[in-house]
């Protein structure tokens, strides 16, 4: 078990990959991660691309092109988080935050190539507030995906620090790849409050998830931040926020009732949540960072140091 540290970090460089700004990641193989952006819909650019960790720490990114993403609102607006369909090799979903005005709130799902991604699927994230203008809506910062049955169990993290959300909220559907439905009408009455540990200058206003990630314990980690403005200063908390249970069809999602600090974060604003890489060994995970105005990095987590 991991214990309450400050942040190791590794230097790798990448000029790309502190240009991009990681608003989610996920593990494709041992020392790759399809990493999300999250530009609005009037900015132009690629919103997705492939990260991949060389033998020697230095980091390759190439960024996927999208060419219709077969939905009338258009190319992804404020990409969130993204997680593997469990049993496929080169399926994912990816999500935006929420709606906005009443528009976007979608979940894609795609097929990777070698340089591109395929919109095979639109679906959308539950509608309990739409966003608007002066409107605080849901905003949904971290997704995992998980097997149940001959279904998938997604879980979208609600990141709080809103009027409406103080704390975070795990809210659970269900995808039918085969119907292509994916419905949050069965776990609707049910969402799960997430509170993050740490200290906090405006403990209400913090982001109690801003991702999720799921490692092979059947534990779900997130990550908690505060952030004084596009320029900083930033502190980021990983955390331990709750458990997955059962098998099949019988699946639980458990709320931690009193998480612990595992790692905090000061200076950076993370944002994404990831496997560790098999090249930098003796890391525990991997992050990456949405510095705003700096942009981003993308680093490993390592056991603390201890006092000799």
């Amino acid at each position: 078990m991991l214990f309450a540290a400050a942040l190791l970090l590794a230097g790798i460089n990448c000029a790309d990959a502190v240009e991009l700004g990681f608003s989610g990641m996920t593990q494709m193989d041992a020392n790759t991660y399809l990493v999300v952006q999250d530009k609005k819909v009037y900015e132009p650019g690629s919103r997705l691309g492939v990260l991949q960790v060389k033998a020697d720490g230095a980091l390759d990114y190439v960024p996927l092109t999208v060419s219709d993403w077969k939905d009338q609102d258009g190319q992804s607006s404020d990409l969130e988080s993204v997680c593997r369909l469990p049993g496929s090799a080169n399926e994912y979903l990816l999500a935006e935050s929420g709606y906005w005005d009443g528009k976007f709130g979608r979940i894609f799902q795609v097929t990777l190539t070698a340089d591109t991604a395929v919109v095979q699927q639109v679906y959308h994230v539950p509608k309990i507030v739409a966003g608007g203008k002066g409107i605080h809506g849901d905003n949904f910062e971290g997704m995992v995906c998980i097997a149940q049955g001959d279904a998938v169990l997604v879980v979208l993290g609600e990141r709080g620090g809103s009027k409406r959300y103080k704390q975070g909220y795990l809210r659970l559907g269900v995808l039918d790849k085969t119907a292509k439905t994916l419905s949050w009408q069965q776990y609707a009455a049910q969402p799960l409050e997430i509170k993050a540990p740490g200290r906090w200058l405006h403990a209400d206003k913090k982001r109690t998830i801003s991702d999720l990630y799921l490692d092979k314990q059947g534990v779900i980690w997130a990550v908690a931040t505060e952030d004084g403005g596009d320029q900083g200063p930033f502190r980021s908390v990983i955390y331990q926020a709750a458990t997955v249970s059962g098998q099949a069809e019988q699946l639980k999602v458990t709320a931690v009732s009193h998480p612990k600090v595992q790692w905090q974060v000061d200076g950076f604003k993370v944002e994404s949540l990831a496997a560790p890489a098999a090249n930098v060994a003796g890391s525990y995970l991997s992050i990456g960072t949405e510095d705003e105005n700096y942009g981003g990095i993308w680093r490993p987590l390592f056991a603390p140091l201890k006092k000799h």
